[in-house]
């Protein structure tokens, strides 16, 4: 596949508006249309490698709702009306450099090591084609990345310029051996270390070895036990320099506070490289605790420029995954930065051609690899599943389609802290929405304000609640008015509006006498038993290995035709929105070496 650099459709523009989010005393509305929904039925078939791959040839399935082999690009890149998405990790192969040992601590030997090693031999020898460059600690598809605004990068091998570098640092080769000695003359040589299993890492640290030889640094590269020197990351032992992987589970940026601070340049799990910068750390507190979006952003761009400068890590890619879609019968599939082209954006924007008939009505097939085993909320297994609850329930706020915050249940909100408000105590910070007046849960009953409030005290209230994450600072959640829910934390965070913003909110009407542990046990057959949701969809058949989602007939952000017929000619979608085309970037989670973030963070909790 052609690795061009496509830009992401914002489709947040041609869809939704996005609230400008986190600014005190100020109300933050929006207005623009979310007219949609168009399908009359969702259906999934447990099938996956292979047989989904065949089924999707035959027109069995429209969709893929999964990662597809490389070895399969060929035979659908040539099958009529099959489209390839890019599905872009969030994340990155990096190389980490131990900042407390000399020379590597010298801000001169990293910067010179990163404008000598040659990121687009990566990507295309080492990854096919599959993969990007990557110089910021911020994945490039994520809204907070600078990638694209960085002044220069070190995406091609520039022995010239890290030679000079080099030079003007006093790393000069005093006895004549073809290698350069360090500034105070010391002798030293450089072990790159690679996981021994992983044979496109160990690619990578040979060129690594060869750009350090190549600016005249005595280097090696080693093939070690991938938990030898990962302990040793963890527990700052002694390397020189490693490879190894990071992914991301969401795009939020408070980890830059943790990761790279000076007073965790010791503390197991934390600072792998060992970086201490003063300058870094002074951003921290803004990043942390601004409530504003502009000045959170300012944190996090200065942060990721001091990184870029610095290099305690040497980002060296960002590869990329296929999936695939039909479009001969439907249209408006939405690539969305997150989760790829089978998305909830386009469980509401993809619908019928118009020669087939469309926009409304039809039925989209698609495999699924998983089976989906409980319809319980509080039991999300994994990540496969846990994305059908979106098409259940509704939240304050939905991740829009290129990664920003969009409104949904909530209207309108605005954040107060104590300078804004004198009865709000120093520190904590307020949260108060207004929130639409046309949702119903799928029973009839109106979505109010007292449903919002009784979710968020039923997360904080309930042990072991996976909704519970992120609620511990929470001090009250509660309903002011008819229709205003508000909460409020011990903490001043512009992070707390995350947190907030996409949890579910769930019926107060079913719920309520559902107590303690018991959510735990909670369980509905649908559609035999009624399961009352919000969403776009819901379950209406169980049969072997499919599962059929029907459309919400009254769901608030419903297209409603200019009459009452349904069958009208006039074409919502050509005045309303434009579908993603294919060759859009898109965008999922996946880990090739490395740890992940729960992982990392299961043992930091331990410790």
């Amino acid at each position: 596949m052609k690795r061009d650099m496509v830009a992401i459709c914002l489709v947040s523009v041609l869809l939704l508006a996005t609230i400008p989010l986190g600014m005190p005393s100020t109300v933050n509305a929006t207005n623009v249309t979310r007219n949609a929904l168009f399908l009359d039925k969702i259906v999934l078939d447990s099938i996956y490698g292979e047989e989904a791959i065949q089924a999707l040839l035959d027109d069995e399935i429209q969709a893929i709702d999964d990662t597809i082999q490389w070895q399969y690009l060929d035979e659908l890149s040539e099958a009529e009306s099959i489209r390839i998405a890019e599905i872009p990790r969030n994340g990155y192969g990096y190389l980490c450099i131990n900042c407390q040992k000399y020379p590597l601590n010298l801000t001169a030997f990293r910067r010179a090591f990163s404008f000598a090693i040659d990121k687009e031999r990566m990507c295309d020898e080492t990854w096919e084609g599959h993969a990007y460059p990557q110089d910021s600690v911020v994945p490039r598809k994520s809204p907070w990345s600078i990638e694209e605004d960085l002044p220069y990068h070190y995406y091609e091998s520039e022995i010239s310029r890290a030679n000079q570098i080099l030079d003007h640092a006093g790393f000069d080769d005093i006895d004549g051996d073809s290698f350069r000695e360090a500034p105070n003359g010391e002798v030293f040589n450089v072990t790159i270390e690679t996981p021994d299993s992983a044979s496109f890492a160990m690619e990578i640290g040979e060129i690594a070895e060869q750009a350090l030889r190549t600016i005249g640094i005595n280097a090696i590269f080693v093939p070690t036990e991938f938990y030898d020197y990962l302990n040793r990351l963890y527990f700052h032992g002694d390397y020189d320099m490693v490879f190894t992987g990071r992914t991301f589970s969401d795009f939020d940026l408070d980890w830059l506070a943790y990761e790279y601070w000076s007073e965790y340049a010791d503390k197991p799990y934390y600072n792998f490289p060992n970086f201490q910068n003063d300058t870094y750390d002074s951003w921290r507190d803004q990043l942390l605790h601004a409530t504003e979006y502009d000045k959170v952003y300012e944190a996090a761009r200065e942060m990721q420029k001091i990184l870029f400068y610095q290099c305690p890590i040497v980002p060296c890619y960002s590869n990329f995954e296929i999936s695939a879609y039909r479009n001969d019968r439907f249209e408006g599939f939405v690539n969305d930065v997150s989760e790829g082209p089978i998305s909830f954006w386009t469980s509401l924007q993809v619908h019928l051609r118009e020669d087939q008939g469309g926009p409304f009505g039809g039925t989209l097939h698609r495999s699924f690899p998983l089976a989906i085993g409980s319809f319980n909320i509080f039991k999300q297994c994994c990540y496969g599943v846990e994305q059908f609850y979106t098409l259940f329930y509704d939240s304050l706020m939905r991740r829009g389609p290129d990664g920003k915050t969009v409104p949904w249940l909530a209207e309108s909100y605005i954040v107060e802290t104590h300078d804004d408000n004198d009865y709000i105590s120093p520190e904590h910070v307020r949260f108060t929405f207004d929130l639409i007046q046309n949702a119903t849960w799928t029973d009839g009953k109106p979505i109010t304000a007292e449903d919002v409030a009784f979710s968020f005290n039923y997360y904080g209230n309930t042990v072991g609640n996976p909704f519970r994450r992120g609620l511990e600072g929470m001090i009250a959640s509660y309903v002011e008015g008819n229709d205003k829910f508000v909460i409020e934390f011990n903490t001043t965070s512009y992070w707390h509006l995350h947190t907030i913003g996409y949890k579910p909110i769930i019926p107060k009407h079913v719920f309520k006498n559902i107590t303690g542990t018991d959510y735990q046990h909670y369980y509905s057959v649908p559609p035999e038993e009624e399961m009352v949701t919000s969403g776009p969809y819901n379950v209406s058949a169980l049969e072997n290995r499919y599962v059929e989602f029907s459309r919400n007939p009254n769901y608030f952000y419903r297209y409603t035709p200019s009459n009452a017929n349904e069958t009208t000619s006039e074409n919502p979608i050509a005045s309303f929105f434009s579908p993603l085309m294919t060759g859009v970037s898109v965008a999922c989670t996946v880990i090739f070496v490395g740890t992940g973030v729960l992982e990392i963070k299961e043992a930091r909790d331990r410790n």
